[in-house]
């Protein structure tokens, strides 16, 4: 018999520091809060301090997802973390770091790197070990602190990030007509260059010339980004959406990946489905990567509440290029 995983918990939480748009004005940038607003939805975004690190956000979400479920850490059997601002440049990863902090050991704990895909494509992940029928609860952590590889000087990408995390728990369902009906990632390698961190890898290390250059912060083509996310991922929609014999009219919410007001206006539009199924949360903490769709998914469950035989729909897209879809019924 086939098994099915669900989504029993969520969490998320945000650094304490709000930046507002002004904050960019204020250092000089040519910019205005109407401006920023306009082109990309966004009013405001949270910044961690100096102090704090992607294993101290994805911590204090899996905490707060454990507290909603009235579950202990000691139930966690595998942890699986998407980032793409590790603690580390390189080892530990930041889901051994985490379960540290959580103290469950003698589990399994990796980190995906997927970008603004990353949530969807852990729980991809997720959903291939729970069929093994070995796991019984998949903890799965989106989170990032773009702020920490952001160009504070190039206006293009500054304005946009965030930093926040986001969690879920996973576990079996009872049965094959709940929880994640379909999940579906994707990749075109031919694309990375569009939205990349170009230097300070392996390939790049880093050293004063890249200092100076900054070349190891983000770097992005925005037309080529928006473009793509839209054919991509309205196109996987449908395509998914057909597998599990469902149509845009079926869905009763959609969650994109926070990247820009304008992007996740245009992929409803194309897909002929209201702005109000469209669950955002941009306008208050701006672009946070992986961390965005758990984010949106978490705070919209703690105001509204998803309801029983809800079919929701998660759509990620980001660097590498990557993409993915996941179709749950509650």
């Amino acid at each position: 018999m086939s098994v099915a995983a669900k989504i029993i918990s969520l969490g998320h939480t945000k650094p304490t520091r709000k930046i507002s748009n002004q904050y960019f004005v204020e250092m000089g940038l040519d910019t205005s809060d109407e401006w920023i607003k306009e082109r990309t939805g966004i009013h405001s975004r949270y910044f961690t301090n100096n102090e704090k690190a992607s294993s101290d956000l994805g911590y204090e979400a899996a905490i707060n997802c454990l507290d909603n479920a009235n579950l202990k850490s000691s139930a966690i059997d595998l942890i699986i973390v998407a980032t793409s601002t590790p603690d580390h440049n390189g080892f530990p990863s930041t889901a051994c770091l985490i379960q540290e902090k959580l103290k469950c050991p003698n589990i399994p704990a990796f980190d995906i790197s997927a970008a603004c895909s990353g949530f969807v494509y852990a729980l991809s992940t997720a959903e291939g070990f729970l069929a093994t029928k070995k796991y019984s609860n998949i903890l799965v952590i989106g989170v990032d602190c773009l702020s920490k590889i952001t160009n504070m000087e190039d206006r293009g990408t500054c304005i946009l990030f965030g930093d926040g995390a986001g969690a879920a728990l996973l576990s079996q369902s009872d049965t094959i007509d709940e929880g994640i009906l379909l999940s579906t990632i994707n990749a075109n390698g031919s694309l990375a260059n569009i939205l990349a961190v170009p230097k300070g890898g392996s390939k790049h290390p880093f050293n004063e010339t890249i200092a100076k250059e900054k070349s190891h912060f983000i770097e992005m083509d925005g037309q080529s980004v928006f473009k793509q996310a839209i054919k991509l991922v309205v196109n996987e929609i449908k395509q998914s959406l057909l597998s599990v014999n469902l149509t845009p009219p079926d869905i009763d919410y959609l969650i994109c990946h926070q990247a820009n007001q304008r992007i996740l206006d245009k992929i409803c539009q194309n897909l002929s489905i209201p702005l109000e199924k469209s669950i955002t949360n941009i306008h208050k903490f701006g672009n946070t990567s992986a961390a965005s769709i758990p984010l949106a998914m978490s705070e919209f469950h703690n105001q509204t509440g998803f309801k029983k035989g809800d079919i929701i729909v998660l759509a990620g897209f980001g660097a590498g290029f990557t993409w993915g879809i996941t179709i749950i019924k509650w």
